[in-house]
């Protein structure tokens, strides 16, 4: 397992936490606190990880090399282009550098659980099992709520085998449970449909509850061998469509 997939599961588990337990203090039964995946906790890992190729690679986004972290880097919004009503949130920025992946080992989203899988991650989670480097940064949505925009690279062929990994996991988590901090089931449904107009292909991801829990929207856009990933939650309001600004983040896709 590398350690950027082993750091972002530990981090959603650890935020997953705190959102629960903000739920069972809240008398409110439709929002809590900020969706795990767009927590700022810093991620930790135990145990050796596995050993992952990689290499120093230019910042090229053309056809048989994935591109850099530096270049997805500059396809991450600023304040001036980002969506209107969305803000920046730097203290959230990372990216991956010259370094990329050539073999980016063992997928992790076949063997999770529904409930692992689609309530305690978001948008990095969705997309880094065959990542090969990425660049992140926070956005604050119209609610002032906390999200994620990732942009990740592939070797040729491995962004369509994430999208059709993600496709899959929705079809087997279309209805699940998941519990609450003080152990009761909250049922989610979960729902999946492309986005008009984006991309090689797209995804966009809603995640319903029932009960006492977060739900949350999920976007993902293919072009060529880039997906581009943005979540949002109703922790802080009703959600407004992702499906729109998902359209417009995306828009410097495909590297030249």
């Amino acid at each position: 397992m590398s350690i950027q997939k082993t750091a972002v599961r530990a981090a959603a588990l650890l935020a997953c936490a705190v959102v629960l337990a903000a739920c069972n203090n809240d008398d409110s039964s439709d929002t809590s606190d900020a969706p795990p995946s767009t927590t700022a906790a810093a991620p930790t890992t135990t145990g050796a990880a596995e050993p992952t190729a990689t290499t120093a690679a230019p910042d090229a986004g053309g056809s048989g090399s994935a591109a850099s972290g530096t270049k997805l880097k500059t396809l991450l919004p600023t304040a001036a282009t980002a969506p209107k009503g969305w803000k920046v949130d730097d203290s959230a920025a990372f990216d991956t550098g010259a370094t990329v992946k050539s073999d980016p080992g063992s997928p992790l989203l076949p063997d999770d659980d529904c409930a692992q899988a689609l309530t305690n991650g978001g948008a990095q989670t969705l997309t880094s099992d065959y990542a090969a480097a990425y660049a992140t940064t926070g956005l604050t949505d119209p609610n002032d709520g906390s999200s994620t925009v990732v942009f990740n690279s592939y070797q040729p062929g491995d962004a369509a085998k994430q999208m059709a990994e993600v496709t899959a996991l929705t079809k087997r988590c279309a209805s699940f449970s998941s519990k609450d901090m003080s152990g009761k089931a909250v049922k989610m449904t979960v729902t999946a449909k492309p986005v008009a107009g984006a991309g090689d292909q797209s995804l966009d991801i809603t995640v319903k509850p029932t009960g006492n829990y977060v739900g949350s929207e999920i976007v993902l856009v293919q072009s060529g061998d880039v997906i581009m990933a943005v979540d949002q939650s109703d922790a802080a309001g009703t959600m407004k469509p992702l499906g729109p600004v998902a359209k417009q983040l995306a828009a410097g896709l495909p590297l030249k």
